[in-house]
């Protein structure tokens, strides 16, 4: 009986795993969502760019979108969380808009986490 009660919740279990831990979720490359924002109209650079579970089926995205051409609107927002979630299944975003090219963000280095 316990193999069964194991083999059925299994999933469960390493899902829930994977939240304490704050990882990825399994299916998303970080590397690809990383393209798929750089690659906007109007963003020259991301960064500080955080995936986690926030329960089994629910997915949050925080980044910065460097846009140096000025604030886009709130269409443009509305269509990247759009696309984040057609092609990746994050349903929860927030994205912070830095203008300033030359400035560099505190967040901006690859060590802080």
């Amino acid at each position: 009986m316990s193999v069964v009660v194991l083999a059925g919740t299994w999933s469960l279990l390493r899902d829930s795993l994977t939240m304490s831990l704050d990882a990825v979720p399994a299916g998303i490359d970080p590397d690809h969502v990383h393209s798929t924002l750089a690659a906007l109209e109007g963003v020259s650079r991301v960064h500080d760019l955080h995936i986690w579970p926030m329960s089994t089926t629910e997915i949050a995205l925080t980044c910065h979108l460097v846009m140096p051409a000025g604030r886009p609107s709130d269409s443009f927002l509305h269509g990247a969380s759009a696309l984040l979630h057609r092609q990746f299944r994050i349903a929860h975003t927030t994205i912070q808009i830095e203008t300033a090219e030359d400035e560099e963000c505190h967040l901006a280095s690859p060590t802080v986490v």
